[in-house]
Formats: C-alpha cells, structure tokens, sequence
C-alpha cells in the first residue's frame, strides 16, 4: 500500500475507512504521486474523524426513491409494488441515509445478516431490488462499484412435489364447492398457475379450436401480461376439460368476461380461494394438507408418469426447455407414447374421474347455448348416485373427432 512504480508510471494505492481500494495511476512523476497520496489520506481522516463526506454524496434513501419512480415505466406494476415493499420494510431501515457511495459489499453481507430465519428464496428474491438498484447507480456514474455484485445468492431448496393422485383428485372434487369445481378441474387438467387462472377470459377459451390461450395473469389484483414469454402459450384443452367448461359456460351470461369468479360474480382472489375453498376441501376429503400450487405439480406428473411426451408437457405448463421437467418431474418420466395426452385420459377414466358439475342455478335463464358438439349430460365419476357425493359429474368423455384438428385422445 501506498505508492509504487510499475513501468514507467507510478500508482497510488490506499484504503478508505471502509477498507474499500483506491488505486489510481499518476504517471512517470514520484512527487505528484507522493502528493496525491498525502491528499487522499488527509480526506479520508476526515471522514473518519470528523464525520465529513462529500458534499454531493446522494443518501440511500433519496437515490431508492429516485430509482423506484424510474422503474414505474418499465417493470409490471405488480413487480414495481414489490419492489417497493421490500425497500420500505427491508433495505431503507438498514441503510438510510448512509451514502450510497459509501455502502460496501461488507455493508450488503451484514444486511443480509438482518433478515434472519427467512427462507432463501425470500432474501433471494429481496436482493434483487437491491442490486438492480446500485447497478443503476454504477451506471450513472453515482457509484464505481456495485458492493452487491459479488454477494453470493443463496441456495434455495427444490420445491416439494407432493402431486395428487386420480383418487385423491377425484376425493377432492367430490367435497369441494360445486361452485369452484370447473376451476380446480381446469387446474388439475391444464396446470394452468393460479395468476393465469384468476385472469382467464371467456374470449381466451376457443372451444371451436379447443384450447385456451394464455396472454394475461393478475397478481395483488392487478392484471397484466406474463413475465415470460415462455408463458404467453395455447394450452390443449383435452375432451373432458372441454366438457367441464361447455357446461360451466351456460351458467354465465353471454356477455360475461370472467371464466372463474366467486359466487356474486366478482373477481377471485388467490388466498380467499386458498384458504376458504382448497384447504377445507381437503379437510373434508381427508386428505392431507398441500399447497394449492400441487395442482400444477399434479397435472405434471400424472402426465408424465403415464408417459406423456416431456415437451407436449412442457409446452403446456409454458416451458421453453425440457430442463425444469427434467428437474422437477424426473422421477415420474416413464417411456412416452406419440399420443399427447391418450395415456393419461385413460387413466383418467379408469380412475372413474371425468367432466365436472356446473352450478345449474346460477344464471339458467340467461345462458349462452351451447358450442358445438358440446353435450349437457355433465355427470361425474361414476353411475352410482352414492358415489357422485352431490355433484353430479360422471365419466361422459365423448371423443369428438375434428378434422384437422389433434385429438389426443385414443378411442
């Protein structure tokens, strides 16, 4: 430390008070290297001493707020809420006022110390706000360094797969509200996430092409495109799926817009829906308690485990590689057939599962008739009136032939 000669130059090399390096090459002059040494060790006792920064210093707090409002025009405004939640509660009690220039990647370590017990996703996820945030410092030249840039991420755990079985399914469907039934068989058959669900229109399900495109998803009740674009994606709708909502569509009126909305027609919310619908369902069912996201995981596996083909499977769940299947769902890949989808409708069938009950009092009268080919003898999983729990939903998977279009389906 201190100067030195390399070449024909000579380099001033000190540490500040936060033990941060400053390395500056001079030129070929031992005195004007000596002096500005001398310089720097004046300016950083200084600030050791006697408290004094740079007068042009910006404070954490104020460039956050500057940063945050910059954002509102290019990131989601679910994300932007985010982002500001997590400075708010996390980052501006830590650093405050501190200089941004001051803040060392030591500084980022010991705030990361504060979040204590939080999983590793979750401070994963509250460091991305923070780095993004001194990378835009660094590049307008606020900063010279990003003290997070080499703050390591933590090692998140795999989430837990804990998919349903088909008797499990069929378990669920049988207690859970009639109301909410269409939703959780679309979910168990497309693996649609919940965000897309929540937003799902009517005008996004073409029962003539029989798929359902997905272009929007609504988080913290706010609608939007997808974050990825390995999510905008047309999801197949298989014959039984296509039979729940050809008769989940006449309790609706034609001009509704919502596919999925609570019992006074207004928009679902994901933890209401949580809380008040899926965990007392599988209560009811006695079945053990699951996240409500194991519908995806389920709709995964099953798929997978009577061979389906990973990339039909991934498609369908908005993958554009075959990594997070591989990763995820390995253990359930079997040796796949060509027919998407054929081996796990028999399954499906077998299992005694089927097209799911519309609620029939909900809007009779101003029902919008049915698409083609569409049939309105919605049973469910099985003949016997004791099995039906109250629903009124049987195996009635009448394999429509189109042609030209792909039918999944082995008759």
């Amino acid at each position: 430390m201190g100067i030195y000669r390399r070449g024909r130059n000579w380099y001033v090399d000190v540490r500040d008070r936060k033990g941060r390096r400053i390395r500056q090459r001079i030129g070929p002059s031992k005195r004007i290297a000596e002096d500005v040494e001398r310089d720097l060790k004046v300016n950083i006792a200084r600030k050791r001493f006697l408290g004094v920064f740079e007068t042009n210093a910006i404070p954490f707090s104020e460039y956050a707020s500057q940063w945050l409002e910059r954002k509102k025009l290019n990131v989601m405004q679910s994300t932007w809420r985010d982002y500001q939640s997590i400075l708010n509660v996390y980052a501006l009690p830590h650093f405050g006022k501190t200089p941004l220039s001051q803040v060392t990647q030591g500084d980022v370590e010991e705030f990361l110390d504060t979040l204590g017990d939080l999983s590793a996703k979750r401070k994963n996820n509250i460091m991305v706000p923070v780095k993004c945030l001194f990378n835009d410092a660094r590049r307008r030249k606020e900063i010279q360094e990003n003290p997070a840039e080499h703050v390591r991420r933590f090692k998140e755990e795999k989430p837990f797969i804990d998919p349903l079985s088909f008797p499990e399914i069929k378990l669920f469907l049988a207690h859970v509200d009639p109301h909410y039934a269409a939703y959780f068989t679309t979910a168990f058959l497309t693996g649609m996430r919940p965000n897309e669900m929540l937003a799902l229109k009517w005008v996004h399900v073409d029962f003539e092409m029989r798929c359902i495109t997905i272009r929007e998803g609504r988080v913290q009740g706010i609608e939007g495109p997808p974050k990825t674009l390995s999510s905008y994606r047309d999801i197949d709708l298989l014959d039984p799926l296509y039979e729940v909502l050809s008769g989940h569509r006449q309790a609706f009126p034609p001009q509704s817009l919502y596919v999925f909305t609570g019992k006074k027609g207004g928009p679902l919310e994901v933890a209401n829906l949580r809380n008040k619908i899926w965990y007392p369902a599988l209560e009811q069912a006695s079945l053990r308690k699951r996240t409500m996201y194991q519908t995806r995981h389920s709709f995964a596996s099953l798929m997978l485990s009577h061979g389906e083909d990973p990339l039909w499977v991934a498609r369908m769940l908005g993958h554009t590689t075959l990594d997070m299947i591989f990763r995820h769902y390995g253990k359930f890949i079997r040796n796949r057939m060509r027919k998407d989808g054929a081996r796990f409708l028999q399954g499906f069938a077998e299992a005694g599962l089927g097209t799911i009950p519309y609620t029939a009092g909900l809007a009779p009268a101003m029902a919008s008739p049915l698409p083609a080919g569409a049939t309105k003898d919605l049973t469910i999983f099985g003949d016997d009136p004791a099995e039906n729990l109250g629903h009124n939903l049987v195996t009635s998977c009448k394999f429509v032939a189109k042609k030209g279009s792909r039918n999944p389906v082995t008759p």
